[in-house]
């Protein structure tokens, strides 16, 4: 009888554990099956290159080489790549289809469960809620903060106008933390006059230890992770990112107690509500004045959203504005054209500058800030006409998509024309802020800001190609050149009237 008593539960956890094994059997069995119905490189492939894939031309030889799908199996996930507007349609417009990849949980640590790295019913709450921090009002009092940082990006550039390569990447970085700082959590942190400051270096040691986790197959596991000496140095790096955002959190709480102001006196066209905020608006404000409205909103939440708009606000913008200034240094006739219309628009940046947002647009065509997106089917998914079984990752290449010869002529041309001339370009066949339910909630705020940086330097300098230099694209989380992005700047003497700030 004691034996059957001590046998009973060793039999049942046995038969749960067999059962588990069986379901995961079977549930790889159907991935496996499906792996063969499409063509895509061996894992024999895959395994000579030993990790070491380019992935912006290996992606476009894959769609030359397979065709329009094509699968591929990296460890033990099988990721199923689309590159047609139909299906990017069929996979960025699923209400279904909110799970990002695992890739995002190396974020964590840092954003939590953000807009960025959250999914299902949290994401949809988030998503909500945040919506009614980008509306226009709120938008056009962002345009000064933007103003004053673009300022001081002028007068850094002052410092090498004598024509010699400068690394843009470098500088569009500063100012877009200058920006977002101001506009996220309401302080100014002077990034652009102190790039050595320990938040900067905090942020780049994250960044660099997510993209080290993400290629890595030890690193991707907790335990050794955790066992590495990585772990020490993202606490290092996350006491200082989390301690930041925490004290600035309790500085604009204690502000907003003494203002009588609301979320409709924000939301409205009256400026009388916005000027009791005596001072410039934060996203962090709207947040605490959400929380105090009554949302659920903890602090730790309020913490989570601002870190991932910081995080997501300036590698994103950093990345479009220096291509952008790149590629006006290559085409001194388009550089002429959007010269003229910054002049025309000036201090009215966030009106239509139709010229200057075709050559945003352009520049996200060629080099989207975020070059691919994945989501995890949960359920089985119809694709076109294909019917793709829960477990596969689904990813679309924005950079491939964009570079379709059959949908942009001559697509590897930087063209802005293309966006002005009434070109038909078909639904999801440009994606820069990707599309959907999970499209980027900011692209208004980033096209102000590249809007009113951009026609600020075109305002006072002209912008000069460098000889013999050519970019290297590399891509982990958003598109960088890893030689940098050089230019030239030459004071310029058309518009006399403009003085250096």
């Amino acid at each position: 009888m004691l034996l059957l008593l001590f046998l009973l539960p060793l039999l049942i956890v046995l038969t749960f554990k067999a059962n588990n094994i069986l379901t995961k059997y079977r549930k790889f069995k159907r991935i496996l099956v499906f792996s063969y119905k499409l063509p895509g490189p061996s894992i024999t492939e895959l395994i000579r290159k030993k990790g070491k894939i380019d992935y912006l031309p290996w992606i476009l030889a894959c769609r030359d080489k397979y065709g329009k799908r094509f699968t591929a199996w990296f460890g033990k996930e099988l990721i199923l790549f689309l590159t047609t507007p139909d299906d990017v349609k069929d996979m960025l417009s699923n209400p279904n289809l909110l799970q990002k990849s695992k890739v995002y949980e190396f974020m964590q640590p840092w954003l939590g469960q953000g807009l960025l790295t959250s999914s299902g019913a949290k994401w949809i709450k988030n998503r909500k809620l945040l919506t009614s921090a980008f509306h226009f009002n709120i938008l056009k009092l962002y345009q000064k903060s933007m103003e004053e940082c673009s300022d001081i990006l002028v007068k850094k550039l002052s410092e090498v106008t004598d024509e010699r390569p400068v690394d843009i990447q470098a500088y569009s970085t500063l100012i877009a933390l200058d920006v977002i700082c101001e506009t996220a959590m309401g302080v100014r942190m002077n990034f652009q006059e102190n790039n050595n400051a320990e938040y900067i270096k905090s942020t780049k040691t994250i960044c660099e230890i997510m993209h080290t986790r993400a290629i890595s197959p030890f690193l991707k596991i907790p335990l050794f992770f955790n066992m590495s000496s990585y772990r020490k140095r993202q606490d290092d790096a996350l006491h200082v990112i989390h301690g930041q955002t925490r004290r600035i959190l309790e500085l604009r709480r204690k502000k907003l107690m003494n203002d009588n102001i609301t979320m409709d006196d924000i939301l409205s066209n009256d400026d009388n509500g916005i000027g009791r905020m005596k001072g410039k608006l934060a996203f962090l404000d709207l947040l605490l004045l959400s929380q105090r409205e009554g949302n659920d909103l903890t602090d730790e939440n309020i913490r989570e959203e601002v870190d991932t708009f910081m995080f997501e606000g300036h590698d994103t913008v950093s990345s479009a504005l220096a291509f952008a200034i790149y590629e006006l240094s290559q085409h001194t006739d388009i550089q002429e054209q959007v010269y003229q219309e910054a002049v025309e628009f000036e201090g009215h940046e966030s009106e239509c500058m139709k010229y200057l947002e075709a050559v945003i647009k352009e520049t996200l065509r060629l080099y989207p800030s975020v070059p691919g997106f994945a989501r995890l089917t949960t359920e089985n998914t119809k694709i076109g006409d294909l019917i793709v079984p829960h477990g596969i990752l689904l990813h679309t290449s924005a950079y491939a998509l964009h570079r379709n010869p059959e949908i942009f002529t001559d697509p590897d041309t930087f063209n802005p024309e293309r966006f002005i001339n009434g070109t038909d370009i078909p639904n999801y066949a440009y994606v820069p802020f990707s599309a959907g339910p999970r499209n980027c909630i900011g692209q208004k705020f980033a096209m102000i800001e590249l809007k009113v940086t951009l026609a600020k330097i075109l305002r006072h300098y002209e912008i000069l190609p460098v000889s013999g230099y050519e970019p290297i694209l590399s891509s982990f989380v958003t598109l960088k050149s890893v030689n940098g992005l050089q230019v030239g700047f030459k004071k310029d003497v058309r518009n006399k009237m403009i003085e250096v700030p």
